[in-house]
């Protein structure tokens, strides 16, 4: 799956592909994650070409943390949906809140 960012629409990421690729050259990306299934892993990276805007994930349920943000080109993050939560195993550069 592929999202390109356009500020203010908020896009879904599918859950049934294991890999997203957001593109937040052009503007920011806000994006939503619904839950997946139990085992379920889901990797997410930033593809931009240039600048830093932000890439906002909000799953349904984050163990710990509401939000996942990656904020320059190149981020990744990786989860696992387990009892009834995504959690963050992984990635590079991504910040959680």
């Amino acid at each position: 799956q592929t999202i390109t960012g356009d500020g203010s629409t908020s896009s879904a990421i599918d859950i049934i592909t294991p890999v997203t690729e957001v593109d937040a050259t052009s503007a920011q990306a806000p994006c939503t994650l619904a839950d997946g299934a139990n085992g379920q892993i889901k990797t997410i990276i930033n593809v931009s070409t240039g600048g830093s805007n932000n890439i906002v994930i909000t799953p349904s349920n984050l163990r710990g943390h509401t939000t996942i943000t990656l904020n320059a080109p190149g981020e990744t993050v990786t989860c696992i949906f387990k009892n009834s939560n995504w959690n963050v195993i992984g990635g590079f550069g991504f910040a959680v809140a």
